[in-house]
């Protein structure tokens, strides 16, 4: 099958040194070259990093096309996302003739895999000729109205965008692309419903992100965790959609002695101190900020469980790079998380109400340090599953 077949990747962020989008291509196109031969179009905002990776592991299997926009670009990278959208359309619309191009001229049977962007709003364009997969896509999934409190004057942008997405399916441009993929992958099951019905012929549900090999603990844990509290970690951007105020108010509800650690930094950063401060969790909280990888690896191993609070997430990877350290977790019962995470790994909380959710993330952290053993099972079992999500796996 090697030698009599080529795969075309698209993904327009890449490095080997980076996550999300950028790793997340980065990933697959490496690990499926150690089985195939591979064609990667990407935009060079890395490209340095990428050349100086190969310098030190020369890879004759995997090409990487470089595409840039010439002339106006909406968007620089030096100053954030703004203008980005634009970017990435103009950008498809540069890198799909090379596409084709590639694939026409290959010798051997092809297929085009779309990996980044991963959002449901941007199909790839039409491409006659090969299969075409696209995704892991997400993108459908919305914040619950009864939290909107927590988004203060974001709340009417988060409403906007529900409603743009929302209205995908009644645009005839979007519902001919997606009725041009032969294979939809889709990281939801909000995402996978909208898809069918906008006239997907084929979806499936897949994890957008992995593990590497050899990353996290070498064997999943086996000792229980020494005397004292139970130590829970938390991580992300501090925005709105990351709702860090439910496990801070979770923790007034809490009656064992439990400690929360909090990696990350952002708009809100002062405002969610704030309220730490404002709830008497002062000695219960500790604000850790950017961590390096390094850090972040000693956080990880510091910790008992890990507790994820995203209101609107495609697409974690944090949560699985949690789990590849044997740490349980607690989380919110809907989108990717949901979906995927494994019921032996992970205690997973209704999306109810605010007040109704705090309560229940505080139940299940009791849970968690009244039952030690129940504990230990789970992050054997969250290590097992990381395990089974590795690249070279998901490559395979």
């Amino acid at each position: 099958m090697a030698r009599d077949f080529r795969v075309i990747l698209v993904g327009h962020a890449l490095s080997p040194y980076r996550s999300s989008e950028p790793g997340n291509t980065w990933n697959w196109a490496w690990r499926l070259s150690h089985h195939l031969p591979v064609d990667l179009v990407a935009f060079p905002q890395y490209r340095e990093e990428v050349e100086a990776f190969f310098a030190q592991h020369p890879n004759p299997r995997l090409r990487v096309h470089w595409i840039t926009l010439s002339g106006w670009d909406p968007w620089d990278p030096a100053r954030g996302e703004r203008g980005i959208r634009l970017h990435y359309i103009l950008w498809l619309g540069k890198a799909y003739p090379l596409v084709r191009s590639l694939a026409s001229e290959a010798c051997s049977s092809v297929v085009v895999h779309h990996v980044s962007w991963n959002t449901v709003s941007v199909p790839p364009p039409p491409s006659p000729g090969f299969p075409l997969v696209w995704g892991p896509v997400g993108g459908e999934q919305k914040a619950p109205g009864a939290f909107r409190a927590l988004f203060g004057r974001d709340w009417p942008k988060e409403a906007l965008r529900f409603l743009r997405v929302a209205s995908l399916p009644w645009w005839p441009g979007w519902r001919s692309k997606v009725a041009g993929v032969s294979l939809a992958l889709t990281t939801n099951r909000e995402t996978l419903e909208l898809l069918r019905w906008g006239g997907a012929r084929r979806t499936e549900l897949f994890l957008d992100t992995g593990v590497p090999l050899g990353f996290g603990l070498g064997a999943p844990p086996h000792a229980p965790r020494e005397p004292g509290p139970l130590r829970l970690l938390w991580a992300g951007r501090f925005e709105p959609i990351k709702a860090l105020p439910l496990a801070l108010r979770a923790l007034r509800w809490v009656r064992a002695p439990v400690e929360l650690w909090v990696a990350g930094g952002g708009p809100l950063q002062g405002l969610w101190q704030e309220e730490a401060r404002r709830l008497g969790l002062e000695d219960q909280v500790r604000f850790l900020g950017h961590l390096s990888w390094e850090k972040m690896r000693e956080a990880f191993l510091g910790a008992h469980a890990f507790v994820f609070t995203t209101l609107r997430d495609s697409s974690r990877a944090v949560v699985w790079e949690a789990m590849a350290h044997g740490l349980p977790v607690v989380t919110l019962d809907h989108q990717e998380v949901g979906t995927f995470l494994p019921e032996a790994a992970a205690i997973k909380v209704p999306v109810t109400t605010p007040e109704d959710t705090v309560r229940l993330l505080a139940k299940a952290v009791d849970q968690l340090v009244a039952d030690e053993a129940l504990r230990l099972r789970m992050a054997q079992a969250a290590w097992r599953f990381a395990q089974a999500e590795r690249w070279d796996r998901r490559a395979e």
